[in-house]
């Protein structure tokens, strides 16, 4: 894969690039984790299992300095109705001092180009906005449209095993 080139949405704007996160990004996921809402954010021991899961990916967007201010997670796997993969973008964080700067919507184009990818063809990708109509209004101006759905979980198991 390519590297993406730097980004840069205005002249005035601070430049950042998109790359692969990698095992010493640890803390900087659990601080973007932390700031989405998730007060544990992440472990070392989760975010090494997650980079090296075949079927999960993460990108980052970094700063001139190379840490990074927003991140992207997303899984693909094979689905039978769809006769082919699908892909969900399981996280979306960038850093409150990046924001409105382009970085969100280039973490997403990263994703768009991934799944379109020969090597993933994904048939479909889906993302959950919530109720959030600042956050639906984003994900539909980067070309998603809203699907009418409700999000149901079995939690039962949260808070075990760890």
């Amino acid at each position: 894969m390519q590297p993406t080139p730097t980004r840069t949405p205005a002249p005035d704007a601070p430049t950042f690039r998109i790359r692969r996160a990698r095992r010493g990004d640890s803390e900087s996921l659990a601080t973007l984790l932390r700031e989405m809402g998730y007060p544990h954010g992440s472990d070392a021991q989760t975010v090494h299992w997650v980079i090296s899961h075949p079927e999960i990916e993460i990108f980052v967007a970094a700063d001139a300095q190379d840490r990074p201010v927003g991140m992207v997670s997303l899984s693909h796997r094979p689905q039978l109705r769809l006769r082919g993969r699908i892909a969900t973008v399981d996280e979306l964080v960038v850093t409150e001092s990046w924001r409105r700067r382009g970085v969100g919507r280039a973490l997403i184009q990263q994703v768009i180009e991934r799944c379109g990818a020969r090597a993933l063809s994904v048939k479909r990708i889906e993302v959950s906005a919530y109720a959030q109509e600042a956050l639906q209004n984003f994900y539909a101006s980067c070309g998603f449209e809203f699907v009418d759905r409700t999000v149901m979980r079995y939690t039962e198991f949260e808070g075990q095993h760890g």
